[in-house]
């Protein structure tokens, strides 16, 4: 007792370090609590992050996907600006008669037509080529035929001659597109004559443009029966007409002709068929002293060795011509599929009409997805 009088410094000191140690014992004593309050926190935290990624895992790989559907995009888009390109130079808009037809009554259509038959044989006449009769009745020089049958020849459009039926809008107009493609198909034709040999042009057959038509055509009609197959527009969604030209002349003539073919005309199948009986030889190669022709008791194999050279060679030329009036929808089918617009993206989807050179397009969608 007196120790404790005597030492009191020692007491207060004793004293501090209980109550330290009391402390400190308390808040180990909470933070332990603490401590075990918030492991189970965590650890109920952690089973929640795990159900989380057990959840998610499915769909780990979509920013990968995302990415790479972009990049497919953008492909398409490379894609769809070169086939526009493509497109575009076989349509060949500037020189396109469909394209760049004008609106004209059907009387004016008429009076074009009449002109047509006139300036197309006076242009024939003065270039060397051979107009059919109107029957149709050559010989193989085509000697056959009298002027006047001659001059009733109707290059594709025969009916219309004269005559001029009651006719729609719409047939009006093919008609005069057919016959400005005619009448171009037969300046073509002049410019691959000269003045040595003479070009014979032995038909031209169309398309019906309508039931009035189909009604009048007669002859002129072209016989697309195993032809479709050989057509653009079989297999792509385009529009065109379809013309078959057939002339008798030489081979360099026919090359003339088909080299001068360009956009939006395409040669879609050529068939040729050579006149044995019109060709003119001028010798024949063989042995030295072969005969000219061989002897009744020569064998088969002396024949052979006689090789004609040919000197003027006629063929008859039968081309079948797809003249485009349109070209494949591409970008503006999705316009008329109403699945593509749900859910859309807008933002990604005007990315893919710029990079595909379709800008002009970007307004209309921002306006159909306003309807």
């Amino acid at each position: 007792m007196n120790f404790i009088k005597q030492h009191k410094l020692f007491n207060l000191i004793v004293l501090l370090l209980i109550i330290v140690f009391s402390t400190l014992f308390y808040l180990s004593y909470s933070s332990s609590k603490e401590i075990k309050e918030s492991m189970a926190k965590l650890s109920q935290l952690n089973k929640k992050i795990d159900s989380i990624n057990e959840e998610t895992s499915l769909y780990s790989s979509l920013d990968l996907d995302y990415k790479s559907a972009v990049k497919d995009l953008e492909n398409l888009a490379k894609v769809e600006k070169e086939q526009q390109i493509y497109w575009g130079t076989l349509l060949n808009e500037k020189e396109n008669h469909y394209s760049n037809w004008e609106q004209q009554s059907s009387e004016s259509v008429n009076a074009e037509i009449t002109k047509l038959f006139t300036s197309l044989k006076n242009q024939c006449e003065v270039a060397n080529l051979n107009l059919p009769s109107s029957l149709n009745s050559f010989d193989t020089g085509f000697t056959g035929g009298t002027e006047g049958e001659v001059k009733s020849y109707g290059f594709g459009l025969s009916s219309y001659d004269g005559f001029w039926p009651s006719i729609d809008s719409n047939e009006s107009k093919s008609l005069s597109i057919q016959g400005k493609i005619i009448k171009e198909i037969v300046s073509l034709l002049c410019n691959s004559t000269n003045k040595l040999h003479s070009l014979f042009l032995l038909e031209i057959k169309r398309e019906a443009v309508g039931p009035t038509d189909n009604k009048h055509i007669g002859s002129d009609k072209i016989n697309l029966e195993g032809k479709n197959n050989f057509l653009l527009r079989s297999n792509v969604a385009l529009e065109s007409f379809v013309f078959e030209l057939k002339f008798r002349s030489h081979t360099s003539h026919a090359r003339l002709f088909i080299n001068q073919l360009r956009p939006p005309f395409l040669v879609r199948n050529l068939r040729v068929e050579r006149l044995l009986g019109d060709t003119q030889f001028s010798s024949f190669q063989g042995s030295e002293n072969s005969p000219t022709f061989g002897e009744s008791n020569e064998d088969k194999n002396s024949a052979k060795k006689l090789l004609p050279i040919v000197t003027d060679v006629k063929s008859d030329f039968t081309i079948l011509i797809e003249y485009l009036k349109t070209t494949r929808k591409g970008i503006l089918a999705l316009y008329e599929n109403k699945f593509f617009w749900e859910d859309i993206d807008v933002e990604i989807f005007d990315k893919f009409l710029i990079d595909s050179g379709n800008e002009d397009l970007v307004r209309k969608t921002k306006e159909f997805l306003l309807k």
